[in-house]
C-alpha cells in the first residue's frame, strides 16, 4: 500500500527550475590586490554546482505534487465518507492485474543481458516489479483524474520565490513556497552546504595559486622552480614504511618486500603535500587576503528571520 500512495501523489506537473536562494557576489576573494571573481571559481564548480541545485528543483516538483495529490486524495475520501486507504484499495490496488508467470518470462527474456542470473533464481523479484509498475500505471490514472474534475491551478514560480508565493490553488486552498520549503528544509541545507564547501574548496586553490604565481612573479623565476627551492619534504626511511605496512597489512597485497617502494612513494607524496601546506600558510601569513564567500544560513536561524523573530 506504501508503494501504491506513493505513486499516487507522485503525478508529475511542469515547475520551472528552481536553483537554491542565493547571492554570490561579483569578487569572492582580493589576494594582495588581485581579485579572485565568482566567474573564475564557476569554471570549475560550475557543473557540479547546477547538478547539486537540480536535485533541489527536482524535489520541489515533487514535494508540490505529493502536497497537491494528498489534498486531492483527502478531499475525495471525505466526499465518499470513507478512508484514503480504503480509497486506494477500491480505485487503484483492486484495479491492477497481477503478473503471469509468462509475463515475467517475456519480461526476463527482454532483459536478460542486463539481469545475468537465470529466471527461478529472480522470477519472484520481477513479479514484484511488474506489479508495481502496474500499481504505478493505475495511481497515474486516478490521479489525473482527480486533477481533471478538481479546481486545481499550478501556477509558475519565479526562480528564487519568497514564502509567501502561491505555487498552486486546490479547490481554492493555497499551497506556497513555504509550504513545499518546509518540507525539504533538510535537504535544501545539505544541498546548500555541499554547493557552500565545493566552491569554499576550490577558492581556497585559487588563492593558494594566486600568492604562488606572486611569489614567483616576485622573485622572477617560475612557479615550479619556486617550489623546488622551497618546499623541502622529509625523506620517508624504510623503518616508516615498514611501520605503515604493519599497520596496514590487511589491506595490503603481497608482503613488506613486493609493497615496499609503492609505500615509501606514497608515504613520500604526504610528505611533499605537507611540505607544501606549510610553505602557502607561510605565503598565507605575510599576504593581505580578504574573502566574500559567505557560508549559507542554518535553517533555524533562516526561519527564524521570516518569523520576524530571532533568539
Amino acid at each position: 500500500m506504501k508503494i501504491v500512495l506513493a505513486a499516487i501523489i507522485l503525478t508529475m506537473v511542469s515547475l520551472p527550475s528552481v536553483a537554491q536562494s542565493e547571492d554570490l557576489p561579483a569578487t569572492l576573494a582580493v589576494v594582495n590586490g588581485v581579485t579572485i571573481s565568482t566567474r573564475d571559481i564557476e569554471k570549475t564548480t560550475g557543473e557540479q554546482v547546477r547538478n547539486l541545485q537540480g536535485q533541489v528543483t527536482e524535489a520541489r516538483k515533487r514535494e508540490l505534487d505529493l502536497i497537491i495529490n494528498s489534498k486531492l486524495l483527502a478531499l475525495e475520501a471525505k466526499k465518499r465518507g470513507i478512508t484514503t486507504t480504503k480509497l486506494l484499495e477500491q480505485e487503484v490496488v483492486a484495479k491492477v492485474t497481477p503478473p503471469t508467470q509468462a509475463e515475467a518470462q517475456t519480461f526476463y527474456d527482454q532483459n536478460k543481458a542486463r539481469i545475468q542470473e537465470d529466471f527461478n533464481a529472480v522470477k519472484d523479484d520481477i513479479v514484484r516489479y511488474l506489479l508495481d509498475e502496474r500499481g504505478r500505471v493505475e495511481a497515474k490514472k486516478f490521479a489525473d483524474g482527480l486533477r481533471a474534475a478538481s479546481n486545481t491551478v499550478v501556477k509558475a514560480p519565479q526562480a528564487t520565490p519568497d514564502r509567501a508565493q502561491v505555487l498552486a490553488v486546490v479547490n481554492a486552498e493555497n499551497i506556497t513556497s513555504g509550504d513545499v520549503e518546509d518540507s525539504l528544509k533538510a535537504l535544501i541545507s545539505d544541498v546548500q552546504e555541499k554547493v557552500y564547501n565545493l566552491r569554499k574548496n576550490e577558492l581556497e586553490l585559487t588563492i593558494n595559486d594566486t600568492l604562488l604565481t606572486q611569489e614567483a612573479q616576485k622573485r622572477k623565476i617560475t612557479t615550479n622552480a619556486l617550489l623546488d627551492a622551497e618546499v623541502k619534504p622529509k625523506q620517508v626511511t624504510e623503518e616508516q614504511a615498514r611501520l605503515f605496512f604493519d599497520q596496514n597489512k590487511e589491506r595490503i597485497s603481497g608482503d613488506f618486500a613486493q609493497a615496499k617502494d609503492s609505500i615509501i612513494n606514497y608515504l613520500q607524496q604526504i610528505e611533499l603535500r605537507t611540505a607544501e601546506r606549510a610553505f602557502v600558510e607561510k605565503l598565507r601569513a605575510a599576504a593581505s587576503i580578504q574573502v566574500f564567500l559567505k557560508a549559507p544560513e542554518s535553517p533555524v536561524k533562516t526561519k527564524e528571520h521570516s518569523n520576524g523573530s530571532s533568539k
